[in-house]
């Protein structure tokens, strides 16, 4: 009965492979902006809400928001409150992505499935509790999970073009001050 020990190890592989397989295809970083007075460079009080699940990003805006200039003050009447927030993506073809799902798990990954990632990071200024301005960073990426993304999953990692992207609307927030 040597049959069933070699079909497990085949499917533990196989579920590895799937699992470990990710390549990931960023959107490029939009913003929408409301606008109700310039905001002048002067010290902040820095708040971060949503950030509990991803510590590293958080550091990383942190470090990217000091570098470009930004003076940090905890007892300051300022505030710069960023929000990250989860979107639940929207599939065209919702059957479609269903059977793309089942296709994938049933090939073994040979059938490359693919997810949609999607949100926003919020950089609000407030005054005294006021709201000065707000600014909407939308963030997106296609991610495709399967055997065939062995070859861009060097350079497409989901981790790294996920902290690009928050860097990036980072920057965009920091342009503008």
């Amino acid at each position: 009965m040597n049959y069933r020990p070699n079909v497990l190890v085949l499917i533990h592989i196989m579920l590895v492979l799937l699992v470990c397989n990710c390549a990931a295809f960023p959107d490029p970083v939009t913003s929408k902006e409301r606008k109700f007075q310039p905001i002048n460079r002067e010290k902040v009080r820095l708040l971060f809400t949503g950030f509990y699940r991803y510590e590293k990003e958080k550091n990383t805006i942190h470090n990217t928001l000091i570098k470009r200039g930004l003076l940090e003050d905890p007892s300051s009447q300022l505030e710069l409150e960023l929000i990250l927030q989860k979107k639940e993506p929207v599939y065209q073809y919702l059957f479609l992505h269903r059977v793309n799902i089942l296709l994938t798990f049933f090939t073994g990954g040979f059938v490359p499935s693919h997810i949609r990632t999607e949100q926003t990071l919020t950089f609000r200024y407030s005054k005294l509790g006021v709201i000065e301005r707000e600014s909407v960073y939308e963030i997106g990426m296609d991610q495709w999970r399967g055997i065939p993304v062995i070859i861009f999953m060097i350079t497409q990692w989901p981790n790294r073009i996920y902290k690009e992207q928050l860097i990036d609307a980072t920057e965009l927030e920091m342009k503008d001050i």
